[in-house]
C-alpha cells in the first residue's frame, strides 16, 4: 500500500513549564510522519497563569496580560505558524516526500531570524530524506527496476519494505548518536565504521543485517549522485563493502519430514494447519510468501502448479509431488477448487512449526553459532529451535540435490537461483555428505557399467 505525504502537519504551542510561577518560554510543536515532534523556539514567554491551553494563546484582559503585550505574542505565534506551513508545504509540493526534521527546524528558526533562504533544507543534503524520496518514487511506479528479468517494473512491496528497514535503522542512528543529520557529505569511512560499531556493539545485529544496510546507502548514494544531489565517491570505495556471511541454518531430511507429516494433531487445530502448510514449502521450494497464498496465486493445470513468485516476479512451473498432492487433495472441495491450508502469517508459522516439529520427536542438540558484536559465537539449542518458514524451501533444495540426486540445474530453475556458487551456500552438505555423494554416484555409475 502506498504511503501518502501529507500536505498538511500538525502545529500545536505549548509551554516549557507549565508548573512554573515565572515566565516560561512557548515553544511550537510540529508533528509529521511519527515521532519524534520538531520543536521550534517562538522567541516568546508567558505565565502559566496568563495561559490558555485549550485556545493556545495568552489571556488578556484585567486577569491575563496587557492588551499590548498579549496581542504582540498572538501576532508572533501566528507568524511562526504562517512560517512552519508555509515552509512544510513548500518542501512537500516540491519533493514530494517529508522534510527531514532536523534540517526542517534548522530552516524554520533560520527563517524566523531574517534570513531568506536556507540552503540546508534542500533534501539533497540528507540522506535520509532521500531514502523518504525514493521509496515514495518507488511505490509510486516512477522509481522502475533497471535490470534483470523484471526491467521497467515496478519494486516489489517487500523490497520497498526492505529500503524502510534501513531507513529507520538510519534514523535510529542518527539519534543515538546524538547528529544533526545524516548529509551525504557525512557518508565517510569514518561514518562506515561507526554504523558498524553501533549494529554490532549497541544493538547486536548480524553481520548480514550490517551488510544489507550498506547495500542501500550504496543503492541511494549512487542513484543521489546520478541525480547532480552530491559530489561523494567514498561510498564506492573497496572498503565500504557491503559484508556478508553464510548462516547457521537446518534442513528437515525425508525422514524428518515423514515424521511430521504422519503427526497426529487432532484436538489442535492451528498446529495441524501449520503442519500441512510447511509441507508446501518443504516440496515444491517456494518461499513463505507464496506458499502461503496459494489459493490466491496459484493455478494448477494437470501435474503442474503455475506461480508468479513474490520475490523476484519470475513464473514458475513446481511439479506437484505425492506429497503436495495429498495434501491439496485433503484441501480440495467438491466442486474441484482448492482452498490449500489456511494462510497465517511469517511469525505464527514460525511459533506453529517449532511446537509441530517437537512434538514430531526432533528434539536433539544442535550447534549453532549467533550473532554477538559482530562475530559468531557458538551456542546449543535443541533441533526444533532452529526451524523457521524458509527452513521448507531449504530442505526442499537440499532434498532435491543429496536424496534425489537432481542436477543443480534443475532445481534452480524453482529456486530461483541464478549461480551455482549461491545454491552450493544454500543448501546444507557437510564435507562427509559431500564425500558421500561422490562415492555413491560414481559406485552407481560402475555398477550400472557392469551391468550393461
Amino acid at each position: 500500500m502506498s504511503r501518502t505525504v501529507k500536505i498538511e502537519c500538525g502545529i500545536s504551542f505549548r509551554l516549557r513549564e507549565t508548573g512554573a510561577n515565572k515566565p516560561t518560554p512557548i515553544t511550537c510543536f510540529v508533528e509529521y510522519n511519527g515521532k519524534p515532534v520538531v520543536k521550534i523556539p517562538t522567541g516568546t514567554k508567558v505565565h502559566p497563569a496568563k495561559w490558555n491551553p485549550e485556545k493556545e494563546r495568552p489571556i488578556g484582559g484585567l486577569k491575563g496580560l496587557e492588551s499590548a503585550e498579549a496581542k504582540a505574542i498572538i501576532e508572533k505565534l501566528a507568524t511562526v505558524k504562517a512560517t512552519v506551513e508555509s515552509e512544510y508545504r513548500n518542501h512537500v509540493n516540491k519533493f514530494q516526500s517529508y522534510p527531514d526534521k532536523a534540517i526542517f527546524k534548522e530552516q524554520v528558526i533560520g527563517l524566523l531570524a531574517g534570513a531568506t533562504t536556507i540552503k540546508a533544507s534542500d533534501p539533497s543534503q540528507s540522506l535520509i530524506s532521500f531514502f523518504d524520496r525514493q521509496v515514495k518514487l518507488s511505490r509510486e511506479g516512477k522509481r522502475t527496476v533497471l535490470k534483470g528479468k523484471r526491467a521497467g517494473m515496478r519494486y516489489r512491496e517487500n523490497t520497498i519494505r526492505s529500503y524502510e528497514g534501513s531507513r529507520t535503522l538510519l534514523q535510529e542512528y542518527v539519534e543515538h548518536r546524538k547528529l544533526k543529520r545524516l548529509n551525504f557529505d557525512n557518508v565517510t569511512m569514518d561514518f562506515y565504521y561507526d554504523l558498524r560499531d553501533y549494529m554490532f556493539t549497541d544493538r547486536s545485529f548480524s553481520l548480514n543485517y550490517f551488510g544489507k544496510v550498506i547495500k542501500h546507502v550504496k543503492l541511494f548514494m549512487g542513484e543521489a549522485k546520478e541525480l547532480g544531489w552530491h559530489a561523494n565517491e567514498i561510498y564506492r570505495s573497496k572498503a565500504f563493502i557491503k559484508v556478508e556471511e553464510e548462516t547457521d541454518a537446518v534442513y528437515l531430511d525425508i525422514e524428518q519430514l515423514e515424521k511430521i507429516r504422519a503427526l497426529d494433531l487432532k484436538g489442535h487445530p492451528g498446529l495441524a494447519n501449520a503442519r500441512d502448510l510447511f509441507p508446501l514449502g518443504a516440496w515444491t521450494g517456494l518461499r513463505f510468501q507464496d506458499y502461503s497464498v496459494l489459493s490466491k496465486k496459484a493455478r494448477v493445470m494437470g501435474d503442474f502448479i503455475h506461480i508468479e513468485t513474490e520475490k523476484v516476479g519470475v513464473f514458475v512451473a513446481i511439479p506437484i509431488l505425492p506429497v503436495t498432492r495429498e495434501i491439496m487433495e485433503r484441501y480440495r472441495l467438491e466442486d474441484g477448487t482448492y482452498i490449500y491450508p489456511k494462510p497465517i502469517s511469517n511469525q505464527k508459522l514460525n511459533d506453529y512449526i517449532k511446537i509441530v516439529v517437537k512434538k514430531a520427536g526432533l528434539t536433539h542438540p544442535i550447534a549453532i553459532t549467533v550473532p554477538q558484536g559482530g562475530e559468531r559465537v557458538q551456542v546449543t539449542i535443541p533441533f526444533y529451535d532452529a526451524v523457521g518458514t524458509h527452513t521448507a524451501r531449504r530442505s526442499f533444495a537440499t532434498n532435491m540435490y543429496k536424496h534425489y540426486r537432481l542436477p543443480t540445474l534443475t532445481i534452480m530453475k524453482i529456486t530461483g537461483h541464478t549461480t551455482e556458487t549461491n545454491f552450493f551456500k544454500y543448501i546444507k552438505m557437510t564435507r562427509e555428505e559431500n564425500a558421500q555423494f561422490i562415492l555413491d554416484t560414481v559406485t552407481a555409475k560402475i555398477e550400472l557399467e557392469k551391468a550393461g
